[in-house]
């Protein structure tokens, strides 16, 4: 069996997904404090492809047979 590096990993994944998560929060913020909808805007569609990372990784790319 391959040893797989952490980020190859499901675990990985996810860990990533947080990370982007918690920068596109502070995009957002950042968004909010110059009153900048735009940037808001991509804070938001940011966070949500992170969050949509696991199910479409798991359902749709790799489903168990």
């Amino acid at each position: 069996m391959e040893k797989k590096s952490f980020f190859q990993t499901k675990e990985g994944g996810l860990t990533i997904a947080f990370i982007v998560i918690m920068v596109a929060f502070f995009i957002i913020l950042a968004g909010l404090g110059s009153a900048n909808d735009t940037i808001c805007l991509v804070g938001f569609v940011i966070m949500v492809a992170a969050m949509l990372y696991s199910p479409v990784k798991t359902f749709i790319i790799k489903p168990k047979k």
